[in-house]
Order: structure tokens, then sequence, then C-alpha cells
């Protein structure tokens, strides 16, 4: 009886430690990407647990709401029915992705470096009947239409999704101003017409590497 008290005070004692050692703390992120005809604004909702003796390493999860603009560039085939054709969707392609991110951060006095991507979530957009087919063989293929895929996985293996690498300072312990380089990847699912049917005309895809963006975070202890 008496080793079971001793290790219940020994087991009580470093949980309290360890909870001394960690905050909770809540971010609302607002961000803006932008490169040459794309514009990607942005809103995370995310929790996260800082660690360490002097909270110097935080991970986080949350909720990210993402529009993606792009006009006038072209989404490559990359399935085995439309390798060798490009879509341009017309006057632009649009879509907006609810995905989960995992976030991932150290921390200094004043600055912080840290990454955030887009595991998994669902995308959102119109249909765009208006599409400009750029195919490299003789077989033509009209009435083309094109709507944004609908499940996002990361890391491009499908749909939308948002992925950051930023620096930022911390003028105060509830603002954080940020500034990186996000990586979008984009699909449209697309279809075409024949004999008065639609079929399947597979995925196509749009990558920006190295876009700059900005943010600002506004965050609370819990």
């Amino acid at each position: 009886m008496k080793k079971l008290l001793t290790l219940f005070v020994v087991l009580a004692g470093l949980q309290t430690s360890f909870a001394q050692r960690m905050r909770v703390l809540e971010h609302y992120a607002l961000s803006y990407g932008f490169d040459k005809k794309t514009n990607v604004p942005s809103f995370m909702y995310a929790q996260s647990l800082v660690m360490g003796k002097n909270h110097n390493f935080a991970v986080g999860a949350g909720v990210r709401i993402t529009s993606f603009f792009n006009v006038g560039q072209p989404y490559n085939g990359f399935e085995t029915k439309n390798k060798g054709v490009n879509i341009i969707p017309y006057p632009r392609a649009n879509s907006t992705t609810f995905n989960i991110p995992v976030m991932f951060e150290l921390h200094a006095q004043k600055v912080m470096i840290g990454a955030s991507f887009d595991i998994i979530g669902l995308g959102f957009g119109r249909k765009r009947d208006s599409v400009t087919v750029i195919s490299s063989s003789s077989q033509r293929i009209d009435s083309v239409s094109a709507t944004p895929t609908r499940v996002n996985l990361a890391f491009g293996g499908r749909g939308t999704t948002n992925n950051e690498i930023y620096i930022g300072f911390k003028p105060q312990s509830e603002l954080t101003i940020r500034a990186g380089v996000c990586f979008m990847y984009s699909q449209y699912n697309a279809s075409y017409r024949k004999n008065g049917k639609d079929v399947d005309f597979g995925r196509f895809r749009y990558d920006v590497p190295w876009m700059p963006f900005v943010s600002i975070v506004f965050n609370f202890e819990r």
C-alpha cells in the first residue's frame, strides 16, 4: 500500500510539472497569397499545444478555408485517359476548400518559424462549361465541362490543398505577423459529351510552387 501511494504521488508530481510546461493557444489567421494571375485568400482557426521548458515548440491542428482564383492558366491532364491534354477553365478557375491543416512551429521571444499543411478536406466551386481544350493529338474533343475536385488529400494527392512555410515576428504575445511561401495544388474533374452522354475525362492539375504570402495571426491562451 505504501509503495502504491508513493507511485501515485510521483506520477501526480510529474503530471503537474509537465502541465506547467504546456500551454494551449487558439489562433485566428488571415492570409493572402499572390502570384501572377493567381490570388489565394484564406482564413484558419487552429489550436496549438506549446511545449518545452521555454515554450519554444508548438504543434497544432484546425480548419482552414481557402479560396483559389486563377486566370488563364492551363490545367494538365495526368491520367491515362487525358495524357497530352490541357484545359483552361473560362473565365477563371475558382474553388473554395474546407481543409484540416496540421502545423509545427519553433518559437523564440520575438520571432518564430513554422509550417502548416492541409491533410484532408472538401472542395467546392462552380461548374465551368466554357473550357478551352489544348490537345497534342488530332482527336477533337467537344463540349468539355470542369468542376473542382470534391475530395482533397495532402500534397496534391487529390483536389486542392494549401501548404505554407513561414517566419513570423511577434510584436506582442497576442499578435503574430507572418510572411513566407505557400505551395498550392489545384485540381479539376472534367467530362465531355459523346453520343448524348457525359463521359468522364479524368482529373487535371495545376501546381503553384513558391507563391509568396503574408498573414496576420491573433493568439489567445485558453
